[in-house]
């Protein structure tokens, strides 16, 4: 086999080879169409020019040459193909070439100008010291070249005009295929033409390898799942390709030198100089590496968008300060997006429970982004210590793993995410959105970032425990001596560390015959509270207890709670206690004023409505004397002075009414009526807090048989209670519709099989979940205003009418009140 098979034999392999790989490492991506088609042709073109060499025929080395240029002159084609496979995911060969008909048409038309007598005039076997059959082409050949330069510029403008509307993974494979078809073509072209203008077809010889150039960065460019940007391979090449070139020059020139000293002292020098000239080589590597490297960043300034000995300097400035982890967090955060120009980071902690949550920046209205211990995206990076972008997960083989991290990193808008570890355990995770100027993170981009968040980790660490000494200081000189309130602390093994002096007067006892011993010197009811945080380790707030002190019994509102260590070990527990003597004896004021208070509530929205009919009156009063001789007037006049008198009536005894409650009456009642009476009445101040009231008085029976005033009253308190909630404005809704019995009750004589559901919604602040069972509880209340008894009186009523009722509430989102009633056999219309 002489050179020229083996030539061609070396391209037809890594031809091959390459196309399966990028087939192989990524099936699934509709690009590979475009690529596969490409490589089908080198495959054919090659073939046929293995095949043809060992014809020995004039005719069929006419036809080989013809057939191989026709193939040549097919792959321009492929090229945009897969340009336009890239720019359109999930298009097919069928939808290109349609879209590509003027080139399918220019390349069908290059495959007849191939197999036409004005292409090639003759050919010949080569002889015994000829490597490639000699060649006569025609002024066709000519065409046929400048088919290939048109291609190369057309590639370059269509490869600009589709870059500037692309951004991240999509871009850089564009610019790895623009890089790999210039590259080619320039090659191939410039070989070919060489040949035929020096009469040395010898130097097409090399041509088929030329297709390796193109197949390589394509490859690398679609497939490789951490790839380089495209700016940074073109910068690295050109580095390593002048320093080899310097590197030539400079073995050559020291060798002649050497050759032309050394004469004098050697018979033969050329041992010596050849001796000299590698040891100037071995010695300039390091620096000439370092030339050419400064070089190529000053002639592809994009290639270095970042400056690793910069950010690592800048990121050691940052790290070495001692901070809170929020000032630390901000500064991290800063430097992160400084750099590497993403539009936005957010990092999320661990949280008790598993899973990791939101703690930068802080989330607003709730709306954070927690990602469990569980998630595909965790255990990759658990797994593997290495980020993980969008492209890269893409590129990545199928498997079940790394398609839900793959769809739950798309879920979560980011274009990169990465661990922060420390001792093999992960202390954060950082996501990071697309950059603003469009480019990938690639693989020198992964690197500082993976290095940046593990020295963040530590960081993070180093500010835990200048918390941890702040905390300290807090405890020592704060809390001690500055707190109103009584404090008992006491270690995990019930040692009372801490005993200020507040707690010192409540409870009789000095500070010495307290601290250092064990906590059964305390009160009992102390004693029981701290043992009762010991055990559970959940924290309560506002218990009632009596302690002795003075031989009478004090008052104490207590409130426990568990701290921990900065390894979250259980260091003790603390308690926090007030006298609440005072309290008491205004609780019982406070309960004769409270009815008054919400009567003072309601009357600020009647006189608004009964300010309406009174100007009325007042208007036609007024216009009395001039018309009174008109008998129509005077009809519409008194008739409208009863009704408003009447209407005035109304709405004084629905207040007198609230006021005045008399003992139940039951009888049938519109529902929806007392719901909109209740409404009236408490509109005003509503609408002056800023809240919009939403009905839905939707039941197709309404009907109950109850005391509509006790009912009027158990909805006002509900409505007071949801704008209470909501002093920064909000929505009451108000919503009935009828539902089954939630309980096993046959219906009574009279009654339905089915009840009426009344759900009252606010989106105010919400009930903590260890308050909710007891709102219904007489003089319990959360609000600084409050004596607990409106809901205590709300349910009795609720509770003699036969009804049922429940609410639902979450911290922050509002809160839902569920009332039922029985319903009447007899309806009304609503």
């Amino acid at each position: 086999m002489n050179l020229f098979q083996i030539i061609i034999s070396i391209g037809l392999v890594g031809n091959t080879a390459l196309g399966l790989f990028v087939l192989l490492s990524n099936p699934k991506r509709s690009a590979n169409i475009g690529f596969f088609s490409l490589t089908f042709l080198m495959m054919q073109w090659l073939g046929a020019m293995f095949f043809c060499s060992f014809q020995h025929s004039e005719l069929m080395l006419l036809f080989w040459v013809r057939q191989t240029s026709a193939f040549a002159g097919l792959i321009p084609l492929g090229v945009f193909i897969l340009q336009y496979s890239i720019a359109h995911p999930g298009t097919t060969v069928f939808r290109a070439l349609y879209k590509l008909k003027y080139w399918l048409l220019a390349s069908l038309s290059l495959v007849v100008l191939c197999h036409s007598s004005i292409f090639v005039l003759s050919a010949r076997n080569p002889t015994k010291i000829e490597l490639v059959p000699p060649t006569l082409y025609g002024w066709g050949f000519w065409i046929y070249m400048a088919f290939f330069v048109v291609a190369v510029f057309s590639f370059s403008f269509s490869f600009r005009r589709i870059v500037a509307t692309k951004t991240g993974a999509q871009r850089a494979e564009i610019q790895f295929l623009q890089m790999g078809c210039i590259s080619s073509f320039v090659i191939g072209v410039s070989l070919i033409a060489s040949a035929e203008l020096l009469h040395n077809q010898e130097l097409s010889l090399f041509v088929p390898l030329s297709v390796l150039a193109l197949d390589s960065l394509v490859a690398y460019g679609i497939a490789t799942r951490r790839i380089l940007a495209a700016s940074a391979v073109l910068q690295r090449v050109v580095a390593y390709s002048l320093m080899v070139c310097y590197l030539i020059i400079l073995y050559v020139s020291t060798a002649w030198i050497g050759r032309q000293v050394f004469c004098w002292f050697f018979a033969d020098p050329s041992y010596a100089s050849y001796l000299l000239a590698a040891l100037v080589v071995a010695l300039s590597v390091s620096p000439a590496h370092g030339w050419m490297q400064a070089f190529t960043h000053r002639l592809f300034p994009s290639a270095t968008s970042v400056n690793v000995d910069a950010v690592l300097k800048q990121a050691g400035h940052i790290f070495q300060e001692v901070s809170t982890e929020e000032n630390l967090t901000a500064l991290f955060s800063g430097l992160i997006t400084e750099t590497f120009g993403t539009t936005k980071m957010v990092l999320l902690r661990p949280v008790k429970g598993g899973g990791f949550n939101q703690y930068y920046p802080v989330p607003e209205n709730g709306d954070s982004v927690f990602i469990g211990k569980e998630s595909p995206l965790i255990q990759l990076l658990v797994r593997d210590h290495e980020p993980f972008t969008a492209d890269m997960l893409q590129r990545m083989r199928s498997t079940v793993l790394v398609d839900g991290a793959h769809m739950e990193l798309e879920s979560l808008h980011a274009g990169a995410i990465l661990g922060s570890f420390m001792r093999k355990e992960m202390k954060a995770v950082l996501l990071l959105s697309s950059k603003k100027s469009g480019r990938i993170y690639d693989l020198q981009d992964q690197r500082v970032l993976q290095l940046l968040c593990d020295q963040f980790a530590v960081a993070l660490e180093n500010a835990n425990l200048y918390t941890a000494v702040q905390n300290g200081k807090i405890y020592n000189d704060i809390l001690l001596d500055s707190l109103t309130s009584g404090i008992v602390a006491v270690s995990s093994d019930r040692i009372v560390t801490v005993f200020n002096q507040l707690a010192q007067k409540l409870t009789g006892l000095s500070e010495a015959s307290v601290v250092g011993r064990m906590m059964t010197v305390l009160p009992p009811d102390l004693v029981e509270c701290l043992e009762m945080t010991l055990n559970t380790q959940n924290a309560f707030r506002d218990k009632d207890v009596l302690i002795p002190c003075g031989g009478e019994k004090v008052p104490l509102r207590v409130s426990g709670s568990i701290f921990n260590g900065h390894t979250d070990t259980i260091l003790g527990a603390l308690l926090v206690f007030n006298d609440m003597t005072m309290f008491k004896q205004m609780e019982e004021q406070i309960r004769r004023t409270d009815r008054l208070s919400s009567i003072g509530t309601l009357s600020a929205g009647m006189a608004h409505e009964i300010k309406n009919p009174l100007v009325t009156i007042k208007t036609f009063t007024q216009l009395l004397p001039q018309q009174y001789a008109d008998a129509e007037f005077r009809q519409t006049f008194f008739d409208l002075i009863g009704q408003e008198v009447t209407r005035i009536d109304a709405i004084v005894n629905r207040l007198l009414n609230f006021s005045r409650p008399v003992k139940a009456s039951f009888r049938p009642v519109s529902l929806h009526e007392i719901i909109y009476n209740s409404l009236r009445l408490v509109e005003q101040k509503l609408i002056q807090q800023g809240i919009i009231i939403d009905q839905h008085l939707d039941a197709i029976h309404q009907v109950v048989e109850a005391d509509a005033e006790q009912l009027n009253q158990v909805f006002i308190n509900f409505f007071l209670n949801a704008g209470h909630a909501m002093k920064a404005g909000g929505m009451l809704t108000v919503r009935t519709f009828v539902v089954k019995p939630v309980q096993d009750i046959p219906p009574a004589h009279g009654f339905l099989n089915d009840w009426i559901q009344v759900d009252v919604k606010d989106t105010g602040c919400g009930i903590a979940p260890e308050a909710l069972s007891k709102i219904f509880d007489p003089f319990f209340t959360t609000k600084e205003d409050g004596v607990g008894l409106g809901l205590s009186v709300s349910h009795g009523i609720i509770q003699e009418h036969n009804g049922i009722v429940s609410v639902e509430s979450r911290i922050g989102k509002g809160t839902v009140f569920h009332v039922q009633f029985p319903l009447l056999q007899k309806q009304e219309k609503k």
